[in-house]
C-alpha cells in the first residue's frame, strides 16, 4: 500500500484528514495559505518537519482520549512534552530570518499555549461537572473515561468531529429533566443517544463541551392495553425510550401482536432513536414508518419540561396522502396536571411527498416536536405504539434474477406491487431487494441450481387470513417473473422463512474489503421509476470502472517510462509496443466514457452483432460490445514479459493498488416503497478516493430529486452526510422551529444547518495504522489490528454480549471494545515513535477490555463480517501475559497451579487445602463480611467482591480416590460385566467434573456403566488446558494440550480393538479445547460428544417428567449437536424452562474480576425470578461444572442450587443412593480394569 505524502506530512495522522483539514481545525485559512506558500520555497524542510511534529502531537493527543487522559494524569509527561515543544520552537526561531516562518511560528505558539491550557481547564471542568451531576445521578452513571468517550464519539458511520466532555446514563424521566437544567448551568450542550446505529452522523458530537445522554438504561415495557378510537379497540404498547426495537418486537409477538416499526438495525436501535429519525424498515410497505404507528410519546424539552405529543383519532393504519394527521402537544406536571399547548394539523402530503413511499426530509413538520428532529429539540423518554394482529398465514418468496443487468428485477418489482394494488385478501408485507455486489459480499448461497451469481435477489413476504388466496397470490408472483430470467422459491414454514431472510441481515459485509468504511446513503423514488434508476446505477458503475482502468493505464505508463533495461536489447522494443497498445486501449475507454449515453453506432471500429441504435452503455453492460482490461492491459503484459519476474511483481502491485481503488456502487432497497440504499465502500485514508466517492454520492442525490422526482432520505435522516444535498428552504424551515423550541441551541447543536463546516468531519483509518507494520509487529499488535479491521459498527453484537449490560452500567459490547482497541493501538504507536522505545505503558489499557469478556463467542454468529471477539480477547490476554502487563492475581495463579498438577497425592492434598479448607474459609468470610460490607467495599474492594456470595460445599473425594486409581502410566476401563457390552467410549473428565465437583465425573461413569457402555478414562488428573489459555498463558496451554494428545495417542494404540466412536465430555470448555486436538485422527472417526447428548442419541435413559425443569445454558455449552431442548425432550419428554445470559462464574473470572462476575450473576438471578412464580429455593440444571458453582452462589432474594445435568440424570434413573451402589458394584464385580500404557 502506498502512503500519499503529498497530502500527509503531519505525523501520527491515522485519519481521513489531509494536512489542510488538520491545519484548519486549529488555525485560520490564512495559515493554510501561508503554509502552502512556504511549501514551495523549502530548501531543507527541517523547520517544516519541526512544525509538523508539534501539530502532529496536538492533533493525536486532542483526538485520542486514551493519550489525552494519560497526559492529563501524568504531570511529568505533560511537562516534558511542553519542554520539547518549546525547544522545537526555539530551534526554528534560531535557524530562520524568514518573516513568513516567524509569523507562522507565532501562530503555532498561540495554538500550543491553548493546547496545554486545555489540560488545566479539563481538570476544573470535570470536577465541576462531577459535583453538579453527582447530585442528580449515581457516580456509576457519570463517565469521563476514554472507553465511554470513544463509544459515543461516532455511530455506525465511524465519522467523528469532537469527543464528548462527559457521558451520562439516566435511569428515569426525572433524572433527564434535571440533567437538561444542569446542562445550562454547566454550559454543556446535549446529544440524546440511543443504540448508536445511525447512518448519517446524527448523534455525533460536533462541538466541544457536549454531554451525551445515553438512554439505554431506560428499558421498561408495559403490558399490552387497548384504547377506543372512533368505536374501534386499538391495541397498544408503551415502552421507555431505551428499549431495543427487537426486544419490544419479540415481546409483542409473544403476546400475539405485530410491532410494525422494524428498522433493519432493530437488533440495536432504540425506541427513542426510531422516533427521532422516523425510522422505517421492511414492514413499511404495509404499515408505514414510525410516525404512522405512534399513538403518543413523551419528551423533555429545552426547559426541562415534560411534554406529551398525542395523535388524535389514529386510524389504525398507514397514513395516506389524503389523510388529515392531527397531533396535540401537552405539558405534563405533577402539580398542575396536563395542559394543551397547541394542536398541529398535517396532511398526508406534509408527512410524505406525493408518489414516494417514505420521506423524512420535512424536518419541521409544522412544529410537531420530536419526530424526525434527530434529537434537535429534546430527549424522547417514552412512547405508545399501536399494534396489529398478525395474519394467519404467511409465505416468503425468494426470487433470483439472472442476466446482465438490474432492469429485469426492477420491472418485476413494479409489476408485483401493482398486482396487489386492489387485492383486499392478500397483502405484500415486505418486499426487499439486494444486487449482485451484495450477493458476492455476503457469500450468498444460490437457492437455484445455476452456477452464475444472481444479478439481484428479491425477498417477498405475502400474508393473508385466507389460505387459498395466499397460495394463489404466491403462484401469481412466480408467473409474473417468468419472462425475467428468474428462479423462484417459496418458504412456507417459519424455519425456512428465517433462512431466506438471514442473508438480508448481513448486508453490512459490503464494506469488508475497505476495512469497514463506506458511504451509505438512502434515497426514495417512485416505484415506477425503479427500472430507469437501475439503468442509471449500472451506467455509473460502468463509468467508474472505465475511469479507474484509464487511471491504471496512466500509472503503468508513468512507471514504464521510468523503467529502462539497457542490458537487454529486446526489452525497449517490447516496452514501446506495449505502451503504444495500452495508449490505444485508453483512447477507446475514454471514447466509451464520453459517448456512453449516445447510440453505439457513432463508435468507430467496434465489433457488435447487436442493435447499434441502442445507447452505448447498454451494449457494454450487456456484454454485446466486449472489453476486458485483463485481456487488453494486465494479461497482455504478463504474457509478453514472462521472465521479468521483478518487474512483473512491481506491475502486479500497481494493478492491485489501482483495482482496490475502484469505486463500486452497491444497492439494496425496501423495494415496496422505493427506498433505495446506495452504498459506496471507500478507503478512508485515500483522499482522492474519498473525494470521488463524495462526488458520486452527489450525482446520485441530484438525480434522485431532479431526474426521478424522489427525496434524499426515507429513513436514515440528514445528520452530517446529507447536509449539502438537502434543499436550503427545508433547513430554514427547521431553523425557525428550532429557534422557538430550543432558543439556546442546547440539543444536538450544529446539526441540520446549511453552514455546518463539513471539512471538520473525519474518520480513523486502519489502513494507515497498518502502514506502521514494523512497529505493530514489534508490539505484537499487527494480527490484533487486522482481526478487528472489518468491524462495521452495526451493533448486532450488543444484545448477545454478556458484558453489555446497561442496567448495571456495563457497556462492553464488542462494537465498543473494537472502537477502544483501535485508539489504544494508536496510543501504542504514538508512544513507540515519540519515546524511542516500546515501553508498552499503554498496554494496561487493554486489560479492562479483555477482562470484560466471558469468551462465549456469542458475537460471532450475528456478526456480518465474522469477527469473534472471544478470540480477540484471548489474543489480548496472550499479549498482556507475554509482555508481563497482566495484573497480578494470586488466587487465580494458585488455582492454575493446582489445575496443572496431575499426581494422585498432590491432588488429594490440594483438594483438602483449596476445596475443603479454602472454600470453608470463604463461606465464613462471607458471613463475617455481611455487617461490614460497606466498609470492606471501600478498603478492599476485590476481597469484598469475592465475599459477596457464598461458595458451595465441595471437595469430596473423587472416583479415583474412592477406588484408589493411581499410577502415572495406568489408565482405566469401567465395564459392568453383568450386562451385555453395547459400545465403548473414552471419557475425559476435566478439572471441574473431577476435582471441583467429582460427583459429575462419577455420575457420567455410573450412567454409562449401568447402561452397558465401557468407559475408558485417562491416567491421573488431566486438565484440557482451557483455563490456562483463557488467562493468556498460551505456551503453557499448548504444552498441556501436547501432553494430553500424547497420552490419547498411547491409549488409542492400546484400545484400538474397542472401536472407540465417541470421546465423552461433561464440560463445554473441555469440548472446545479437545476440538483443537484433532480427536478424529487420534481415535479414527471418533467425535467429541457431551454425555447428555450421548444418552439422548443412544436412547439409554428415557422417562416422562411432568415437572418443569429449570435449565441454564452455559456460555460454553457442550450440547452442540442437537441442543438443550432436543436433549431434554429425548430424555425427559419436555423442554426445560431457561433464562438467558451468563451465570457470572466464567471459570476463573469470578476470582480475577469479581465485580464483573457479581454483576452478571445478579442479572442471571433476575432473569430466573422473572420466569418463575414462587420464590422458593430453586434447583437449576446445567451442563457446565463452573456454572454449577456460579448458580450455587446465587443466594440473594432467592436461594439456588446448581446441579449438573449428569448428576440429575443419575439421581433420576439410578436412585438417590446411586454413588454408593456404583462403588459397591464396581468393587464387587471387578468393574474397573487397570491398563498399563
Amino acid at each position: 500500500m502506498k502512503k500519499d505524502f503529498g497530502y500527509r506530512e503531519i505525523p501520527y495522522n491515522y485519519t481521513s484528514f489531509s494536512d489542510r483539514e488538520i491545519i484548519l481545525k486549529y488555525f485560520d485559512s490564512g495559515t493554510w495559505d501561508l503554509l502552502d506558500d512556504l511549501r514551495t520555497k523549502r530548501i531543507t524542510g527541517r523547520s517544516a518537519k519541526l512544525i509538523f511534529e508539534i501539530i502532529g502531537d496536538i492533533f493525536i493527543i486532542d483526538r485520542n482520549p486514551y493519550i489525552f487522559n494519560d497526559y492529563l494524569e501524568d504531570k511529568k509527561k505533560q511537562k516534558k512534552l511542553r519542554k520539547l515543544h518549546n525547544i522545537r520552537c526555539e530551534s526554528i526561531r534560531n535557524k530562520t530570518t524568514n518573516p513568513l516562518i516567524l509569523e507562522l511560528l507565532e501562530k503555532l505558539k498561540a495554538v500550543d499555549a491553548r493546547f496545554f491550557q486545555k489540560f488545566k481547564d479539563e481538570e476544573k471542568k470535570r470536577r465541576r461537572i462531577q459535583f453538579t451531576l453527582g447530585q442528580i445521578l449515581s457516580k456509576d452513571n457519570i463517565h469521563f473515561s476514554a472507553f465511554h468517550k470513544v463509544s459515543h464519539v461516532t455511530d455506525a458511520t465511524d465519522l467523528r468531529v469532537e469527543y464528548p466532555a462527559v457521558v451520562v446514563y439516566p435511569e428515569n424521566t426525572a433524572e433527564i429533566s434535571k440533567l437538561v437544567k444542569a446542562a445550562k448551568s454547566l454550559n454543556l450542550k446535549i446529544i440524546p443517544r440511543g443504540g448508536g446505529t445511525g447512518l448519517t452522523g446524527g448523534a455525533i458530537p460536533v462541538v466541544e463541551n457536549t454531554m451525551v445522554v445515553n438512554i439505554e438504561k431506560m428499558r421498561g415495557i408495559s403490558n399490552i392495553e387497548f384504547t377506543e378510537v372512533n368505536g374501534i379497540e386499538i391495541p397498544y404498547v408503551e415502552t421507555d425510550a431505551g428499549v431495543i426495537t427487537e426486544t419490544v418486537t419479540h415481546y409483542c409477538h409473544k403476546q400475539g401482536y405485530i410491532f410494525a416499526t422494524d428498522p433493519t438495525s432493530a437488533w440495536a436501535s432504540t425506541i427513542g432513536g426510531n422516533i427521532a429519525e422516523n425510522a422505517g424498515g421492511k414492514k413499511c410497505v404495509m404499515w408505514g414508518t414510525t410516525i404512522d404507528n405512534i399513538l403518543s410519546f413523551r419528551l423533555i424539552n429545552a426547559e426541562g419540561t415534560l411534554l406529551e405529543v398525542r395523535r388524535r383519532n389514529h386510524p389504525h393504519r398507514k397514513i395516506n396522502p389524503e389523510d388529515e394527521v392531527i397531533f396535540e402537544v401537552y405539558t405534563l406536571s405533577r402539580k398542575k396536571g396536563e395542559k394543551l399547548l397547541r394542536t398541529i394539523n398535517l396532511t398526508g402530503l406534509d408527512v410524505r411527498k406525493e408518489g414516494v413511499g417514505k420521506d423524512i426530509t420535512n424536518k419541521a413538520l409544522k412544529g410537531v416536536p420530536g419526530i424526525q428532529k434527530e434529537g434537535g429539540d429534546g430527549i424522547i423518554v417514552s412512547a405508545k405504539f399501536v399494534l396489529y394482529r398478525p395474519f394467519q398465514h404467511c409465505r416468503t418468496i425468494c426470487l433470483e434474477f439472472f442476466g446482465t443487468n438490474l432492469v429485469n428485477a426492477s420491472k418485476a418489482i413494479v409489476e408485483i406491487k401493482d398486482s396487489f394494488q386492489n387485492n383486499t385478501r392478500a397483502y405484500l408485507t415486505a418486499l426487499e431487494h439486494f444486487d449482485e455486489k451484495y450477493v458476492k459480499a455476503i457469500n450468498y448461497r444460490n437457492k437455484s441450481y445455476r452456477s452464475d451469481f444472481p444479478k439481484a435477489v428479491l425477498l417477498i413476504d405475502i400474508e393473508s387470513n385466507d389460505h387459498d388466496e395466499l397460495e394463489k397470490s404466491s403462484r401469481q408472483i412466480l408467473d409474473i417473473v417468468t419472462p425475467y430470467n428468474t428462479e423462484g422459491f417459496i418458504a412456507e414454514t417459519d424455519e425456512k422463512r428465517e433462512i431466506f431472510w438471514k442473508d438480508r441481515k448481513n448486508l453490512g459485509a459490503i464494506a469488508r474489503h475497505t476495512n469497514a468504511f463506506k458511504l451509505n446513503e438512502d434515497i426514495v423514488i417512485p416505484v415506477e421509476a425503479l427500472p430507469q434508476f437501475s439503468d442509471f446505477i449500472d451506467r455509473l458503475n460502468l463509468q467508474n470502472e472505465l475511469e479507474n482502468d484509464c487511471l491504471l493505464i496512466d500509472e503503468l505508463t508513468e512507471y514504464f517510462n521510468r523503467k529502462q533495461d539497457t542490458e537487454d536489447p529486446f526489452f525497449g522494443t517490447k516496452l514501446q509496443s506495449y505502451l503504444a497498445n495500452i495508449a490505444q486501449v485508453k483512447e477507446k475507454y475514454v471514447s466509451y466514457i464520453e459517448n456512453m449515453e449516445k447510440p453505439a453506432s457513432i463508435q468507430k471500429n467496434i465489433l457488435c452483432s447487436g442493435d447499434t441504435s441502442r445507447p452505448l452503455f447498454e451494449l457494454l453492460r450487456d456484454g454485446i460490445i466486449l472489453y476486458s482490461t485483463h485481456d487488453d492491459v494486465t494479461g497482455h503484459f504478463r504474457k509478453n514479459f514472462h521472465g521479468y519476474n521483478e518487474m512483473i511483481a512491481e506491475f502486479d502491485e500497481i494493478v492491485e493498488y489501482r483495482n482496490s481503488r475502484k469505486l463500486i456502487i452497491a444497492t439494496h432497497m425496501h423495494a415496496g416503497d422505493g427506498n433505495i440504499h446506495v452504498n459506496i465502500p471507500v478507503h478512508s485514508n485515500d483522499c482522492r478516493m474519498m473525494q470521488k466517492a463524495d462526488e458520486t454520492a452527489g450525482i446520485v442525490m441530484k438525480a434522485t430529486t431532479d431526474k426521478f422526482n424522489g427525496v434524499i432520505s426515507g429513513e436514515h435522516g440528514i445528520g452530517l452526510t446529507k447536509l449539502k444535498f438537502i434543499d436550503k428552504s427545508v433547513l430554514e424551515d427547521y431553523a425557525r422551529y428550532k429557534k422557538k423550541a430550543d432558543p439556546d441551541d442546547i440539543f444536538n447543536p450544529g446539526k441540520l444547518r446549511h453552514d455546518f463546516p463539513l471539512n471538520s468531519i473525519y474518520t480513523p483509518s486502519l489502513n494507515l495504522l497498518e502502514l506502521e507494520a514494523f512497529i505493530l509487529e514489534v508490539a505484537d499488535m499487527k494480527d490484533l489490528t487486522k482481526s478487528i479491521a472489518s468491524c462495521v459498527r452495526c451493533g448486532k453484537c450488543k444484545e448477545v454480549c454478556n458484558t453489555h449490560y446497561p442496567e448495571c452500567s456495563m457497556f462492553y459490547s464488542p462494537r465498543n471494545k473494537i472502537l477502544a482497541v483501535t485508539l489504544i493501538t494508536e496510543a501504542v504507536l504514538y508512544e513507540a515513535q515519540t519515546t524511542n522505545n516500546l515501553s508498552f505503558h499503554n498496554f494496561r489499557m487493554l486489560r479492562d477490555i479483555s477482562d470484560h469478556c466471558t469468551m462465549c463467542h456469542n458475537c460471532y454468529n450475528p456478526c456480518p463480517v465474522n469477527i469473534d471477539f472471544g478470540n480477540v480477547s484471548l489474543a489480548i490476554r496472550k499479549l498482556l501475559n507475554e509482555r508481563k502487563r497482566s495484573e497480578p492475581k494470586f488466587i487465580t495463579s494458585f488455582v492454575l497451579f493446582y489445575l496443572k498438577r496431575k499426581g494422585y497425592y498432590a491432588n488429594k492434598i490440594l483438594r483438602i487445602l483449596l476445596l475443603r479448607i479454602g472454600y470453608s474459609m470463604q463461606r465464613l468470610g462471607y458471613l463475617l463480611n455481611k455487617p461490614l460490607n460497606r466498609v470492606t467495599a471501600i478498603i478492599v474492594p476485590k476481597i469484598n467482591g469475592i465475599l459477596q456470595s457464598r461458595l458451595p460445599r465441595t471437595g469430596k473425594p473423587s472416583v479415583r480416590e474412592l477406588l484408589s486409581l493411581k499410577g502415572t502410566n495406568t489408565f482405566f476401563a469401567f465395564q459392568n460385566k453383568k450386562m451385555e457390552l453395547k459400545k465403548s467410549v473414552v471419557y475425559f473428565p476435566g478439572c471441574g467434573s473431577e476435582r471441583m465437583f467429582p460427583d459429575i465425573s462419577m455420575a457420567v461413569i455410573a450412567l454409562l456403566y449401568n447402561a452397558g457402555v465401557r468407559v475408558v478414562i485417562p491416567p491421573e488428573y488431566l486438565c484440557c488446558g482451557y483455563p490456562l489459555m483463557a488467562n493468556g498463558r498460551m505456551k503453557e496451554a499448548e504444552t498441556k494440550s501436547y501432553e494430553n494428545r500424547v497420552i490419547f495417542h498411547r491409549i488409542s494404540d492400546i484400545v484400538n480393538y474397542m472401536e472407540i466412536e465417541d470421546v465423552i465430555v461433561s464440560c463445554g470448555t473441555c469440548f472446545e479445547m479437545l476440538n483443537k486436538y484433532n480427536i478424529e485422527n487420534i481415535f479414527p472417526g471418533a467425535a467429541i460428544t457431551d454425555i447428555n447428548e450421548f444418552i439422548a442419541r443412544e436412547s439409554i435413559y428415557q422417562k416422562k417428567f411432568n415437572n418443569t425443569l429449570l435449565y441454564h445454558e452455559p456460555c460454553h455449552s457442550p450440547l452442540k449437536s442437537i441442543g438443550a431442548d432436543k436433549t431434554f425432550i429425548a430424555i425427559y419428554g419436555n423442554k426445560p424452562l431457561s433464562a438467558p445470559n451468563c451465570c457470572g462464574e466464567g471459570g476463573t473470572m469470578s476470582l480475577s474480576t469479581p465485580h464483573i462476575s457479581n454483576s452478571l450473576r445478579g442479572r442471571k438471578r433476575d432473569n430466573f425470578l422473572s420466569i418463575i412464580e414462587k420464590k422458593e429455593p430453586l434447583t437449576i440444571l446445567t451442563s457446565c461444572p463452573s456454572c454449577v458453582q456460579g448458580l450455587s452462589k446465587i443466594n440473594n432474594r432467592v436461594s439456588v442450587q446448581g446441579k449438573h445435568l449428569a448428576v440429575h440424570l443419575a439421581e433420576s434413573f439410578l436412585g438417590k443412593n446411586w454413588k454408593k451402589d456404583f462403588i459397591k458394584s464396581v468393587n464387587k464385580n471387578e468393574g474397573v480394569e487397570r491398563i498399563i500404557l
